[in-house]
């Protein structure tokens, strides 16, 4: 899902950042009004990971659920989802794109959050789906992706293994029709400051009400402002890092 041109400017490299790699394109995407592309969200959750403080939460590119929503049996999600180490993490997030052809790149027209729960109850493991469309369009496909992931959970002789339920957590609503994956990386945002700065989590809690609090329209539109920041710091820093002398001149923004 994304926009972008298929000119030379628009493919032009404009950031490294860990394995995810923006071009002049994505800014333009991130100006709006238009869907958010997976590099972006790649590079937002490459972004908060580097922030957090353990790595008992992790934050999954969207190629990983992709790809494990549409291997062809339980043994390909095992060799893939192994390496992970997803049920020995206390959150996972996993974001969910309704693209129903792999062949096509940037396909699909909604973005939403699953996310694998084990720090709210450790003992009985649940996913927490939020999808900011009114009805939850984007439950079944958020379904396929838990159902390949159940039986990793719990060892196989446990006969509670298909019982990790999927349920839909508090989602503020979009109010256009673009803006789905900001809302994705905004409780992303959110549950990692939860994470860092509060302790509910050590006390069982969860992180609803964090979402209730700080996501809405107003700070998805101001995130698209302070994500092109974001990125333009980043390109700043590595510019003077690179830089043979303290003397160069200032290499300028890409707003």
């Amino acid at each position: 899902m994304g926009s972008g041109s298929n000119s030379k400017e628009g493919e032009e490299r404009v950031l490294s950042h860990g394995d995810v790699v923006l071009i002049r394109s994505d800014l333009a995407v991130l100006h709006g009004p238009c869907f958010i592309n997976d590099r972006i969200i790649a590079f937002y959750f490459a972004h908060l990971s580097a922030g957090l403080q353990d790595d008992d939460l992790l934050l999954l590119p969207p190629s990983i659920p992709y790809l494990l929503s549409n291997l062809p049996d339980p043994a390909s999600v095992a060799a893939v989802a192994d390496p992970l180490r997803l049920a020995s993490r206390r959150l996972v997030l996993l974001p969910v794109n309704d693209n129903p052809d792999a062949s096509v790149a940037e396909g699909g027209s909604h973005w939403t959050l699953l996310i694998l729960d084990n720090a709210t109850s450790p003992s009985t493991p649940r996913f927490v789906h939020h999808d900011s469309l009114p009805g939850a369009p984007n439950l079944p496909v958020a379904a396929r992706l838990a159902d390949a992931l159940r039986p990793l959970l719990l060892s196989g002789s446990d006969s509670k293994r298909g019982t990790v339920p999927l349920i839909e957590g508090p989602t503020p609503r979009q109010t256009n029709g673009y803006d789905c994956g900001v809302y994705v990386m905004a409780i992303a945002r959110a549950l990692c400051a939860w994470w860092n700065n509060g302790r509910d989590h050590q006390e069982g809690g969860d992180w609803f009400q964090v979402v209730r609090r700080e996501v809405g329209a107003h700070s998805v539109k101001a995130m698209r402002a302070d994500l092109l920041q974001l990125i333009n710091t980043l390109i700043q820093e590595k510019a003077k890092a690179n830089s043979p002398s303290k003397g160069d001149a200032d290499p300028g923004s890409l707003e």
